[in-house]
C-alpha cells in the first residue's frame, strides 16, 4: 500500500512538476513573443519613420536640386547676357575705334592736300609774279609798280584807320622801287592823320616784291604788293568755283 502511494505521490509530483514547467514555458515564451511584437512594432515604426525621413529628405533633395538648377540657369542667362552685352560693346568701341583711325586718316590726308595746295598756291604766286617780271620791260614793270603803289596809297587813306592806333613813330616800306617823293609824302601825311601824330617813313628796297609795296606798323602789316592782289584774285576764282558747283 505503502509503495503504490509513494508511486502515485511520485506521479503526481511529476505532473505538478510538468505543470509548472509548462506554465513557466508558457509564460517566457509569451513574455518573448510579447517582446518580438514589441520589438517588431517598434522596428515598424522606426521603419516608418525612417521611410519619411527619406521621403522628406528627398524632396528636400529635390527641391533643392530644382533651386540650384534654377539659379544656375539664372547665372547662365545672366553670364549670357553680360557676354552679350560685353561683345556688342566690344564690337560698338571697335566701330568707333575703326571710324575715329577713318576720320584721322581723313582729317591727316586733308591736312596734306591743303598744305600741298597752299604750298602750290604759293609757289605759283611767287611763279607768277616772276613771270611779270621777266615778261614786261623794266619800264612796264614799274609803271605796274608805281600805279599799284598809287592804289594802296588811296585804299589807306579811305581806311576808317582803327587798325592804325598803334604805339609807333616810325613806318617802314618795302618796295622793288623807290617810292617818289609825291607817294612818299602822301603816305606821311595819310598815317600821320591817321595816328594823330607825326610819322616817319623809311623805306627799303626788296626786288622780291616785284611791283607794289609792303608797309610795316610794328607787329602790323598792309601787304600792297602784286603778289598779295595774285592772292586775292585766286581766292576770289576758288570762291566763284565753289558756289558754281
Amino acid at each position: 500500500m505503502v509503495f503504490w502511494q509513494l508511486i502515485i505521490i511520485q506521479v503526481v509530483t511529476f505532473a505538478l512538476l510538468i505543470f509548472l514547467l509548462r506554465q513557466f514555458l508558457i509564460q517566457q515564451v509569451t513574455r518573448s513573443q510579447d517582446k518580438l511584437q514589441q520589438l517588431v512594432q517598434e522596428n515598424r515604426k522606426r521603419e516608418e519613420e525612417l521611410n519619411k525621413r527619406r521621403d522628406e529628405t528627398e524632396k528636400e533633395l529635390k527641391i533643392k536640386i530644382d533651386q540650384h538648377n534654377k539659379e544656375v540657369g539664372k547665372l547662365r542667362a545672366a553670364a549670357e547676357v553680360d557676354a552679350q552685352k560685353m561683345q556688342e560693346e566690344i564690337v560698338a568701341r571697335a566701330k568707333k575705334d575703326a571710324e575715329r583711325i577713318v576720320t584721322e586718316e581723313k582729317e591727316k590726308r586733308e591736312q596734306v592736300r591743303v598744305k600741298l595746295v597752299a604750298e602750290m598756291e604759293e609757289k605759283a604766286l611767287n611763279l607768277a609774279s616772276d613771270i611779270i617780271g621777266h615778261i614786261f620791260t623794266a619800264q612796264v614793270t614799274r609803271g605796274i609798280h608805281y600805279q599799284l603803289t598809287d592804289e594802296f596809297i588811296e585804299e589807306i587813306g579811305k581806311s576808317d584807320g582803327r587798325g592804325l592806333q598803334l604805339d609807333v613813330d616810325e613806318v617802314e616800306v618795302a618796295v622793288p622801287y623807290s617810292l617818289t617823293e609825291v607817294q612818299m609824302e602822301k603816305l606821311k601825311k595819310i598815317l600821320s592823320a591817321k595816328m594823330g601824330r607825326s610819322i616817319e617813313v623809311t623805306q627799303t628796297i626788296d626786288p622780291g616784291i616785284v611791283t607794289g609795296m609792303v608797309v610795316s606798323l610794328g607787329n602790323l602789316v598792309l601787304d600792297g604788293s602784286l603778289t598779295n592782289k595774285l592772292k586775292g584774285a585766286m581766292a576770289y576764282v576758288k570762291g566763284s568755283l565753289s558756289r558754281q558747283v
